[in-house]
């Protein structure tokens, strides 16, 4: 259980550093899926919603450790997806 609570809080470091860059490369589609809560609730609004899925994964661990491992590690490969996603060429190019 130790471990797997190591590994989500490491890829929650990841995550946060992700979701940073996200949310300063001016991407279009990133605005339109945040623009409208960071207006409304403020502009860390969307660090919070990061920081509760962390909590979540890692208070899951009590419960079932491999569960939340699996769970947090899906969501990670997802933004590491969009990362690379975002990276890429410019739509036309």
């Amino acid at each position: 259980m130790i471990i797997a609570l190591i590994a989500i809080l490491l890829a929650g470091v990841a995550n946060f550093a992700m979701h940073r860059w996200m949310l300063e490369s001016g991407h279009p589609a990133v605005e339109a899926a945040t623009g409208a809560m960071r207006r409304t609730l403020g502009r860390h609004s969307t660090y919070v919603v990061e920081f509760i899925l962390l909590l979540t994964a890692a208070l899951a661990t009590e419960h079932s450790w491999m569960a939340a491992l699996l769970l947090y590690g899906i969501y990670t490969m997802l933004n590491v997806g969009t990362v690379a996603w975002l990276k890429g060429p410019p739509p036309g190019e």
